[in-house]
């Protein structure tokens, strides 16, 4: 009975299976995005930090060294 409700109705089985498949598939996208989307919101703050340090350690004349001007750039030496 099992086997014959199965032969039956394989075709729907399967279409449906194929439907789940896509729904949860859909669904990955739209985490995986959603997710990219926060990483990129967050990477955009320390873009503009790391401008701003990039800036300020081509302005310093003051000090000799990348670490010295980093370190007087984040407020060292006041």
């Amino acid at each position: 009975m099992l086997k014959e409700l199965f032969d039956n109705n394989k075709y729907l089985i399967c279409a449906s299976l194929s439907t789940l498949s896509l729904v949860f598939t859909s669904i990955s996208i739209i985490s995986v995005s959603k997710s990219v989307k926060e990483i990129s919101t967050d990477l955009e703050s320390i873009s503009a930090w790391a401008a701003m340090q990039n800036q300020c350690i081509e302005r310093t004349t003051a000090y000799e060294g990348v670490s010295s001007k980093v370190w007087s750039c984040n407020g060292g030496g006041q």
